[in-house]
């Protein structure tokens, strides 16, 4: 029972989705397989006069569509460079009690950049470099909860598994063959 209390604890320190969040996530996903598109609004933090009387809009949107193949390169190698090991091993850790501001901090000072420019390549959907506009505007409005948001979008919207099966054909494996039974001799 207290294992299941931390996680839950961690969970809500890290802001993890709601349930109505969740179900959002999962009609995202829905409309991922579909090959639609995702709408996602960010909201602008620091509002100018022009805001405040409406001349331009307080919320930029955004649709977040499957990621094609150049940019699909450019967010893989910005995942791979993410350095997350302190993260993932203090979240195994149960009987430790973890100070999530010292962790979090150098969490963000390490990887808050490359977060943002995996946003950014998730946006414009192309190999070609996000303009620096649009990572200015992430980094000056993008909110944890949002960038959380954003990036379990992203990842849906990846899609992987056909890619993965499609270096198998070219293999020439069987996707379909099982596990041959072993057996010893006298049985």
């Amino acid at each position: 029972m207290f294992k299941k209390n931390k996680k839950k604890e961690i969970k809500d320190k890290l802001g993890a989705p709601s349930e109505k969040e969740n179900k959002q996530i999962r009609q995202d996903a829905v409309n991922s397989i579909l090959e639609k598109g995702v709408d996602f609004t960010i909201t602008i933090q620091n509002k100018n006069i022009f805001h405040k009387i409406n001349l331009i809009p307080s919320e930029r949107k955004f649709i977040i569509y499957p990621i094609k193949m150049g940019a699909l390169l450019k967010i893989s190698k910005i995942l791979l460079d993410l350095d997350t090991d302190k993260l993932a091993g203090a979240m195994k850790k149960n009987d430790e009690e973890i100070n999530f501001m010292d962790l979090g901090a150098k969490n963000i000072v390490e990887n808050k950049d490359k977060l943002i420019k995996m946003i950014a390549y998730g946006i414009v959907n192309s190999e070609n470099e996000p303009s620096k506009k649009l990572i200015r505007f992430l980094n000056e409005n993008l909110t944890t909860k949002e960038g959380l948001k954003l990036t379990t979008l992203i990842i849906q919207q990846m899609d992987v598994s056909p890619f993965l099966a499609s270096l198998v054909s070219v293999k020439g494996m069987n996707l379909l063959q099982t596990k041959k039974e072993v057996t010893t001799p006298g049985e």
